[in-house]
């Protein structure tokens, strides 16, 4: 027993505080965890091969190849259309022809050409051969005023270049307008166009950067095209090429590509074997949640979700794996222990069953969320199979909710079918829940409040055989079962595994009913006229029967630990003194049970309840006031404690005030009216009280 709630120093932080991760990992995984990690990827690896093999082979498509079948929207979507904008912004950049600039190096070389002419000097002109000689040929006057005039004209060019004089490339027509102007004869206009024909070049050019600039800038200017699809429209029609953009709006639609699966593998095998890391760190800083893990049952249970998940993605309906994760996992773990299970394995199944789809990983991964968070409330009191599927039922109902809601919120669509499909599957899952809890439970030994219950009633093979052959125990069973009820509804503790535990602690007195007090109907103790040793070995011995009849009827591992803790390790005190008494040398653990002592806060309660109520069954023959019943029960509490029969038990100093203040006020309720029986004889109720004292309570304590 612990004199506070929980030591976080005990949990998973503080041990990997203590030893390191690596160490901590080592010691606390070991073959029983390791089969449930190998039963989840078993189960992965079936789920994502299965996946491949028909529905992505079968409907999928093939990226960079022809599409082998037309595919149409399953439901409406905008997208943004990056294959069309690419179009339209490479038709926009190619109207910019070519972006012109002033070419400095062409004005150079021109303003030599007209210094040079209005000099006379032919040189620099780099005039042809013919043309130079005609110049030369001609009389001097004639070939200085043609040379002047030039050199003016194209000195005005040059002047006006790019204004609204003169265009910056000079065009034949530009030329000879100005040579009309003067009063020249034909023949030397002619040779003075030849000179400017050749001399006047386009001052600019054409800058390929500023261009490609320019028209990137016009294209990057443009929004890019969005479209919308509904429902049937055509996605791509057979034999058109699969490319990037179409395959993505593929997958959008729910739409498989055919690659194999490599990397879902590879998360399968990295990610899968912290499973049983993540579920310890979850549950730390609550020990009752981590006792005993089943964590076969927990890697089936999740693994029989991704199937589940598996098969509602064939109809569009994501997330209904959490529903029936949180209907197994709820019912048949601790709700401290449920919820990482039921949020861990939505997480996980949402990465493994989607493919990887981003969208479809947060879709059932939030209502997975849900699942774990909802179902911690709605699914802890169960007391029918019908209730249990309502309550199911209205659970799926909200993850439908939500599910629609981030449908609508990543615009992945909402049509009447996807309604229909979502309330069928509802129903549909939270009926195999129901179908399929029996088999688990039998299957891996698990308690739901279900099976709590069918256990618990009258009509329950071996309670009828108590019943008839060892009436009392059955009585003090169910006396024991209705006391242990309500202290462990005070405690918040699983009251429907209390009672059912309380039913069967005793079932080992079939085997030999009349040797205990309870089933002796006021006739003589039988253990008068026998050895204390054999006495002892009797009692004990009901513990062991209770074991072997558990097994023969096939009683879940939980019920058999109330039978065989429910004493712990406690000594057989009268018939030991008795033995001494009588002077046989023995040995005291010839006189206690075998154990073990109580491990869970349950089998603890059942212990002190069981003892409580025998010691004032006892007591209630000289007293029933409220101080004796206190004494009574805190010498009792007091007893076990130093005893140390409570060590492996978690119990608060608060569990133990609850516990002795409820107790007392159930037993004020129950003695109440009891009378000690007014007998006429003075001195016969002197002798008889007196033997009860010395004999009858503590004997019948050890008889029990």
């Amino acid at each position: 027993m612990s004199s506070s709630g929980n030591n976080p120093t005990k949990g998973a932080f503080g041990q990997i505080r203590k030893k390191g991760f690596a160490a901590l990992f080592t010691e606390q995984y070991p073959l029983f965890r390791a089969s449930g990690v190998l039963i989840l990827i078993s189960f992965a690896l079936s789920i994502v091969l299965l996946r491949w093999m028909i529905t992505d082979r079968a409907t999928g498509f093939i990226l960079g190849e022809t599409s082998p079948r037309s595919y149409f929207a399953l439901y409406p979507m905008s997208y943004l259309d990056d294959e069309g904008t690419r179009v339209l912004r490479s038709r926009v950049g190619e109207t910019v022809a070519g972006v012109l600039v002033r070419d400095g190096a062409a004005m150079d070389r021109l303003i030599v050409k007209i210094e040079a002419m209005a000099k006379g000097d032919l040189a620099p002109l780099s005039l042809t051969t013919g043309l130079a000689e005609l110049l030369k040929t001609m009389p001097e006057e004639n070939r200085k005023k043609i040379l002047t005039e030039a050199a003016r004209i194209s000195s005005d060019f040059l002047k006006n270049a790019g204004g609204d004089g003169l265009p910056i490339a000079p065009t034949p027509e530009t030329i000879w307008k100005e040579i009309e102007k003067l009063s020249l004869p034909m023949e030397m206009n002619n040779v003075i166009f030849q000179i400017l024909d050749e001399i006047l070049q386009p001052l600019t050019r054409i800058d390929d950067d500023l261009t490609e600039t320019l028209r990137g800038e016009l294209a990057e200017s443009l929004q890019p095209v969005e479209r919308s699809v509904a429902p049937g429209d055509v996605l791509i029609e057979k034999g058109q090429t699969v490319t990037p953009q179409v395959a993505r709006i593929l997958k959008m639609q729910g739409y498989s590509q055919v690659t194999f699966p490599w990397k879902q593998i590879l998360f399968a095998l990295l990610a899968l074997p912290f499973w049983p890391l993540w579920v310890l760190l979850q549950t730390s800083f609550r020990p009752s949640a981590r006792q005993n893990i089943p964590w076969l049952y927990l890697s089936f249970a999740v693994g029989l979700s991704w199937v589940v998940e598996y098969f509602s993605s064939m109809f569009n309906i994501q997330g209904m794996g959490s529903l029936f994760l949180a209907g197994c996992a709820y019912l048949t773990l601790p709700p401290g222990l449920a919820l990482p299970v039921v949020l861990g394995g939505s997480i996980l199944g949402a990465i493994v069953v989607t493919g990887l789809s981003a969208l479809h990983v947060v879709l059932v991964s939030l209502m997975g969320l849900i699942s774990s968070i909802a179902g911690y409330y709605s699914l802890r009191e169960i007391h029918s199979r019908s209730h249990l599927w309502r309550q199911l039922f209205v659970l799926g109902l909200l993850q439908a909710a939500v599910g629609l809601f981030i449908r609508w919120a990543f615009d992945l669509g909402i049509y009447p079918e996807l309604l229909l499909y979502l309330v069928l599957g509802n129903a549909g899952w939270s009926t195999l829940v129901i179908a399929v809890l029996p088999l688990l439970e039998n299957t891996f030994d698990v308690l739901s409040p279900l099976r709590l219950m069918e256990l618990s009633h009258p009509s329950n093979p071996l309670l009828k055989k108590l019943q008839i052959e060892a009436p009392g125990t059955y009585h003090h069973c169910l006396m024991l079962g209705t006391l242990a009820e309500v202290v462990a509804d005070k405690l918040g503790m699983n009251s429907n595994l209390l009672k059912a535990g309380a039913y069967f602690h005793d079932i080992g007195k079939l085997r030999r009913p009349q040797f205990f007090v309870e089933n002796q109907m006021g006739n003589e103790n039988i253990h008068d006229e026998l050895k204390p040793s054999l006495s002892a070995l009797v009692i004990i011995a009901h513990i062991r029967e209770g074991l072997e009849l558990a097994e023969e009827y096939h009683l879940p591992e939980m019920i058999r630990a109330f039978i065989a803790e429910h004493h712990g390790t406690t000594c057989l005190s009268y018939f030991y003194r008795k033995a001494r008494s009588m002077g046989l040398s023995v040995p005291r653990d010839q006189f206690c049970y075998p154990g073990p002592r109580p491990r869970t806060r349950e089998t603890g309660l059942l212990m002190l309840v069981d003892s409580i109520e025998a010691a004032v069954r006892a007591e209630i023959r000289a007293s029933t006031s409220v101080p004796d019943l206190e004494k009574t029960i805190e010498g009792v509490v007091e007893a076990k404690m130093s005893e140390g029969q409570l060590d492996d038990v978690d119990f608060t100093i608060r569990d133990l005030a609850v516990i002795r203040q409820t107790l007392l006020y159930a037993f004020q309720s129950m003695y109440h009216t009891r009378k000690v029986k007014e007998i006429q004889d003075k001195d016969q109720l002197e002798q008889k009280l007196k033997k009860q004292e010395e004999e009858s309570i503590e004997g019948s304590l050890a008889s029990r």
